[in-house]
């Protein structure tokens, strides 16, 4: 029977020169074996339903969740929790159903839109209800629903984004919850970049639904997504590294730029989440080396572990590099591994676009633009260079680049396209 999880590593180069310090990028793929049983799901709905919310907001958000929970398949489980200055659980664990949809349907009628947006409250509570559903053969996700900025009690909006991430990373860690999210209206009305990071810190999704049309498309989207889940909990472990860690970038399906982990005794643990039924996870390490003698050496180690009914693990695969002073090996490259570094420029561009922005600098977004744009047509991506474009006329004409051009630009930099 073939391996639930399978491990690739590949080289940007193979070798580096005998002299100097030098970097080199090393790809990891996990992929999931195919036609792996689906896991159930485990979900909880965190709707916002602060007085912005109100009238067609409102309304089409009830019809995109029960839409959703009649889509979902035996086994799975459905908590609902909605937040305004409060945080309150309306459904807690269901088993899909006749009974729960109409459980939910009772619910969604009662919910009136008031109050301000305590995001917050909301992540504890729809966190810890799907803490109590958890098991082995479930993979467990929140779903976000907001229009807003998180505000504090008393209406004001919380300027201290950090602990919304931290929060979010460390149930995924601790307990393997995602987190994915849906910002609904134009992004000038809310902050997108923020709803974004919060799902990349829950190793979830992020989408961006315009108009209230769009959000039973968004949420559609989404469960599909969650519906192929197959291995819960996997980690990556990386031990015996030979070198210092520079950047560490999930890469496919989508980007996300970790913080560069601690490293003990040479090694260290990345919780990658959920894998999906045949969509590989790919990741670019950037480690730099100093000098050593000719020949070839051990760079690290790499192996993999998963939850399931029984502990699982994929045991660890070499990754070997040539230390060398000849021209021929020195000129090889991956074109693959290049590509996909390449990719993770262009994320690292569209933050610097964003901070451009923010900054208000003309000749900063000016050229932060021109760099991105050549990069984005290079790779192919003209829809994102299209955006692009359209921000160059903006700035031409002497108005300034929208917050929603800023969320399109993000939604096409996000995915990541592969060679082939």
């Amino acid at each position: 029977m073939p391996e639930p999880l399978r491990l690739r590593v590949a080289l940007d180069k193979p070798s580096r020169p005998l002299t100097g310090d030098f970097q080199t990028t090393v790809l990891i793929e996990a992929a999931p074996a195919r036609a792996l049983r689906r896991l159930s799901l485990n979900l909880g709905i965190l709707l916002d339903t602060s007085e912005s919310m109100a009238g067609a907001k409102l309304n089409h958000a009830c019809g995109a969740v029960e839409g959703l929970a009649a889509q979902l398949q035996p086994g799975d489980v459905l908590s609902l929790v909605d937040f305004s200055t409060d945080a309150v659980v309306r459904l807690r664990g269901a088993p899909a159903g006749p009974a729960t949809l109409q459980r939910v349907s009772d619910v969604l009628d009662r919910l009136r839109a008031e109050g301000v947006t305590n995001l917050q409250r909301g992540l504890d509570t729809v966190l810890s209800e799907l803490r109590r559903h958890a098991t082995a053969e479930r993979s467990s996700f929140a779903v976000l629903l907001s229009d807003g900025y998180p505000t504090t009690t008393q209406g004001y909006v919380d300027t201290r984004q950090t602990p919304y991430f931290l929060r979010v990373d460390r149930e995924m860690r601790d307990h393997g919850v995602s987190l994915s999210a849906i910002g609904l209206g134009d992004a000038a009305n809310y902050d997108q970049a923020f709803l974004r990071r919060l799902a990349d810190s829950g190793n979830g999704r992020f989408h961006y639904c315009q108009s209230v049309g769009e959000l039973v498309t968004g949420f559609s989207r989404e469960l599909m997504h969650l519906q192929r889940s197959v291995l819960a909990d996997v980690m990556l472990h990386v031990r015996g590294l030979g070198g210092t860690i520079r950047r560490l970038w999930r890469v496919y399906p989508d980007k996300k730029l970790f913080h560069a982990p601690e490293v003990i005794d040479g090694g260290f643990d990345l919780p990658i989440g959920v894998l999906q039924d045949e969509v590989p996870q790919a990741f670019l390490l950037d480690i730099v080396t100093g000098a050593r003698p000719a020949g070839r050496a051990r760079l690290m180690e790499v192996a993999a572990s998963w939850r399931m009914s029984d502990a699982s693990r994929v045991e660890p695969q070499p990754v070997v590099l040539e230390w060398t002073d000849e021209a021929p090996a020195l000129a090889q490259r991956n074109p693959e591994v290049v590509r996909l570094a390449a990719e993770c420029l262009d994320a690292l561009l569209e933050e610097e676009l964003e901070e451009a922005v923010a900054s208000g600098s003309l000749a900063q977004q000016t050229s932060v633009l021109a760099r991105k744009k050549q990069l984005t047509a290079r790779l192919g991506k003209t829809q994102a260079t299209r955006v692009l474009e359209e921000m160059e006329e903006s700035l031409a004409a002497g108005e300034p680049i929208s917050q929603d051009a800023l969320a399109r630009s993000s939604q096409h930099t996000k995915p990541t396209q592969r060679l082939g």
